[in-house]
């Protein structure tokens, strides 16, 4: 029976927080541990999630410097360093996931005898107060070259979904460089994942992922520094490909 860690990276979440660790903390997949680290958030969150640990003893709460803007390298590497787990996923701190979220995930993994090592499903959008659902996001491809191919039109990857065995952070074949990439740190390391020939295995039913659009996103604040941070991403790569293949 896998052990999957679900990481919760928090800054400034004090209105969507309580509701996130909730449906964190009371999934039936009972082989679950939960880790929420605050990124020096100016609000109550970190007072929230202290908060609800005495709800939940089990959950784990910690903190982590904010270094990098819009990014949650920081909180989530603290939290892979004290975690437990045979695999994590990320949970935004202002999303939310269905009670048998996690249950359904580990299925599918333990199904395929632990072979996948990553995994991505697709998200529900949901307005600011939860009352209008905007819409499914998902993607397909059935191939690693597929894949690489879509890597160059756009991010193939639900991020808030992915689920990543944690043998892939230990060997450095998953990281995030915020220090060149910000935010789109993620979309880099897709291409990483890619390179080492990890199949990222699209699931394509919902699992019970609900993603929460509203102003404060790092999404946004990310569109606002004015790089185009994924075109320099993709020259990189087509770059390192294109050498592989020289």
């Amino acid at each position: 029976m896998i052990k999957m860690t679900v990481i919760i990276p928090c800054y400034n979440s004090q209105n969507f927080l309580e509701r996130c660790i909730e449906s964190a903390a009371i999934q039936t997949y009972e082989n679950t541990e939960v880790i929420v680290i605050d990124n020096e958030s100016s609000d109550s969150s970190f007072e929230i999630a202290k908060r609800m640990q005495s709800r939940f003893p089990n959950i784990k709460v910690d903190t982590a410097p904010n270094i990098y803007k819009y990014s949650y390298q920081e909180p989530v590497e603290k939290a892979l360093e004290i975690s437990t787990g045979d695999y994590f996923t990320i949970l935004g701190s202002d999303d939310f996931i269905d009670k048998d979220y996690i249950s359904k995930i580990c299925s599918i993994i333990e199904s395929s005898n632990n072979k996948i090592l990553a995994l991505q499903s697709p998200i529900l959008g949901v307005n600011n107060n939860v009352s209008q659902h905007t819409g499914f996001l998902g993607h397909s491809y059935n191939s690693i070259d597929e894949f690489k191919q879509l890597l160059f039109t756009k991010c193939p990857v639900t991020t808030p979904s992915i689920v990543l065995s944690k043998s892939l952070y230990d060997t450095g074949i998953v990281r995030w460089n915020s220090a060149e990439y910000l935010g789109a740190c993620d979309y880099e390391m897709y291409f990483n994942i890619a390179h080492n020939n990890i199949f990222i295995y699209p699931v394509k039913e919902w699992l019970g992922y609900y993603y929460r659009w509203h102003e404060s996103q790092s999404t946004w604040g990310m569109h606002s520094t004015g790089i185009n941070f994924d075109n320099i991403i993709k020259e990189k790569w087509r770059q390192e490909w294109l050498k592989k293949k020289i």
